[in-house]
């Protein structure tokens, strides 16, 4: 006969298979947080300097010292139309025009525009777009840590931008993508002397040239 306290081990050891046997099959769920928990914090979205919807139709960019240089899309390929309408590389057009879209916003700051180089910018860049916006950012000085530069959108608070993709449209003042301008032919010289006398062959100090000789100082017959 079977003791009593041999039932019990039994039972509990049936219990605790069962339970094994639940768990592995259904799992616990995730308790919920606790509305006391502190939240992770949230990174903030990535602000840029110009609208990224639509695409780049025109780009103007000017320094103080009076240098400009004006891009169009027309038909497809980029044209100059500042200083003059001219014909434009495309390729270091479109690697200036690309990186537009990427340029970022790292901070906002509470500055007097003197004290960050904006009273009197040092550029101008105007942005056109294929929906007929315009966004016009002026340029001051770069920042002390040399990876940005302040910058004002018009009547905006004073921000720092990449310093990567504006020099990017900057160096379009200095490297200009249009086609040099071809060179004017040389001017004669004004003693230049004739192609028969320079073809003349010499015979010590006289030329003989079609019956005629030609000394160091005068024509003679020969």
């Amino acid at each position: 006969m079977i003791k009593k306290q041999t039932w019990l081990l039994l039972a509990v050891f049936l219990a605790l298979a069962g339970a094994a046997i639940y768990f592995k099959y259904n799992p616990k769920e995730a308790a919920p947080a606790s509305r006391d928990a502190t939240p992770l914090p949230t990174r903030a979205p990535t602000e840029y300097l110009f609208p990224t919807e639509s695409a780049v139709a025109s780009l103007t960019v000017s320094s103080r010292d009076g240098k400009i240089v004006g891009l169009e899309l027309q038909d497809g390929k980029w044209a100059g139309v500042k200083p003059a309408e001219t014909e434009a590389d495309q390729a270091s057009v479109g690697a200036a025009i690309s990186q537009i879209s990427a340029i970022v916003v790292l901070a906002r700051l509470d500055l007097r525009p003197a004290d960050a180089g904006l009273a009197s910018p040092a550029n101008v860049i105007t942005v056109g777009f294929s929906d007929g916006a315009y966004v016009k950012v002026q340029i001051g000085d770069e920042t002390p840590t040399g990876t940005g530069y302040y910058a004002r959108k018009e009547n905006g608070n004073i921000l720092v931008v990449d310093k990567y993709g504006i020099d990017a449209l900057l160096t379009l003042l200095t490297s200009m993508p249009f086609p040099a301008p071809p060179r004017p032919p040389p001017a004669a010289h004004r003693y230049a002397r004739p192609e028969w006398f320079r073809n003349a062959r010499s015979n010590r100090n006289e030329i003989a040239i079609k019956g005629y000789c030609i000394s160091e100082k005068k024509i003679v017959c020969c």
